[in-house]
């Protein structure tokens, strides 16, 4: 995919996207479409020509980018599950309009939270060397995810991981392989509780003693386990379905360190020690 334009011109009360290609503008039926249909889930866009060049234009008033709003912000398995529903939704209603879903911007900086919803740019360019394909680009937002996730978020590192290990192949359906990570997720989580309320139930009259003196070194453990910034993202290779669940288990016990701990464990490899 050629490398986009793009700039931002903040004003009072709105600010636009351009985006600018080295193409002569022509008015395609894309655009036509868009501007003549309220198509969920996109920022409206205009488009202009000028000295051989075609410039589209988004506007946004009000809500955040994806990039902004998760600036010093973890995310939670909510966040990630409302995007995936809102960009189905999207794609949905793109083809029912005969538009190429291949036409969405999924880039963080691009992406806008607004009244709850998530708003995307849509490119209405003919040739695919213009743009990136939907499969390519989600793949992508799922690196994203997993460096801004809460990574205390359990049920979500089990989403966000199953999801990038289905979106490496080629070829996928994205509404299937979302649908099918959710309803894992949910099963998974449905077997975590029940084993958590079956780990909690105590003999009646049992005592444990306190021991106070842990309290310092339980502190000292604690601060071993926060997140840097600057992990690194998730290794391109395939993830064997069980260490999903092995290292997920790990962080619910608390025996992992790093984030990058667990991306190593996701990738098969040990840095010493033992699950």
């Amino acid at each position: 995919m050629t490398e986009l334009d793009v700039t931002f011109e903040n004003n009072w009360e709105y600010t636009d996207i351009h985006i600018d290609l080295e193409v002569p503008y022509k008015e395609t039926y894309q655009i036509r479409m868009l501007n003549s249909n309220d198509i969920s889930g996109l920022l409206k866009v205009k488009g202009s020509g000028r000295d051989g060049q075609t410039r589209y234009t988004y506007r946004i008033n009000g809500g955040n980018s994806i990039q902004k709003e998760f600036t010093g912000k973890e995310m939670k398995k909510e966040d990630v599950v409302r995007f995936t529903s809102d960009l189905i939704d999207t794609v949905d209603d793109l083809r029912e309009h005969l538009l190429d879903p291949d036409g969405l911007l999924l880039s963080p900086e691009l992406i806008f939270i607004r009244d709850g919803r998530y708003r995307f740019c849509y490119l209405p360019v003919l040739k695919a060397g213009e743009r990136q394909p939907l499969c390519a680009s989600f793949h992508v937002m799922t690196e994203y995810f997993v460096k801004n996730l809460d990574y205390q978020d359990t049920a979500g590192i089990f989403f966000v991981y199953k999801m990038h290990k289905e979106t490496m192949r080629e070829n996928y359906e994205l509404k299937k392989i979302i649908e099918a990570c959710r309803e894992e997720e949910k099963i998974w989580e449905g077997e975590q509780k029940a084993k958590t309320k079956k780990e909690s139930s105590l003999p009646e009259g049992a005592v444990f003693l306190v021991n106070e003196d842990n309290e310092e070194e339980e502190a000292r453990q604690e601060n071993r386990y926060q997140r840097k910034n600057d992990a690194e993202l998730i290794k391109e290779k395939p993830v064997k379905y069980g260490l999903i669940k092995k290292a997920v288990n790990r962080i619910k016990t608390g025996r992992w360190g790093e984030w990058d701990d667990l991306i190593t464990e996701m990738d098969g490899q040990e840095t010493g020690g033992h699950l």
